[in-house]
């Protein structure tokens, strides 16, 4: 899979409550890598900023965030599985960005950690969530029963069992 990196704003604590900052974040595999951005800082290089948190995905799942509870619109959630983690809330710049941060970390949950599974099938996989996301509006993870049907016609798993 393609990394993906970008600027998005993280929700941190602060010494007054919850304080938003901008991070660099770079999804590679099924790491999410956040590296902290100077105010001053254009143009950003992996190799000249150190990084302030990683997160293994195969141990969250994905969440959008209430917006009225982050004060933000285009907020998602990395949700822990273990309650031992703390819940990491991201919002990005617009809703396109949204979505696309959605897709490539939601393709990544799909898979677990240790999984040999074909290129032929990561991108079936990958194709599968994007006409989900273009289906699903609202990014509320879920669409209209009426619209399940145009879904399923888009994506076929029949070659999935073929040898």
């Amino acid at each position: 899979m393609e990394p993906k990196s970008g600027k998005l704003h993280k929700l941190g604590s602060g010494l007054f409550g919850p304080k938003w900052t901008e991070k660099w974040v770079h999804l590679d595999g099924t790491l999410l890598k956040c590296f902290p951005m100077d105010v001053e800082q254009q143009v950003f290089s992996l190799g000249s900023s150190r990084q302030s948190s990683t997160y293994e995905l195969m141990d969250y799942k994905f969440a959008m965030a209430d917006e009225k509870k982050s004060n933000r619109k285009f907020t998602f959630q990395l949700e822990p599985k273990e309650k031992s983690s703390k819940t990491v809330t991201f919002a990005c710049s617009s809703e396109k960005e949204l979505a696309e941060w959605r897709l490539a970390l939601t393709s990544r949950l799909c898979l677990s950690a240790d999984a040999n599974i074909s290129p032929v099938i990561t991108e079936k996989i990958r194709r599968a969530a994007e006409a989900f996301s273009e289906i699903d509006h609202r990014h509320s993870g879920k669409i209209d029963a009426g619209k399940l049907g145009g879904l399923l016609q888009t994506i076929s798993f029949s070659s999935y069992y073929h040898a």
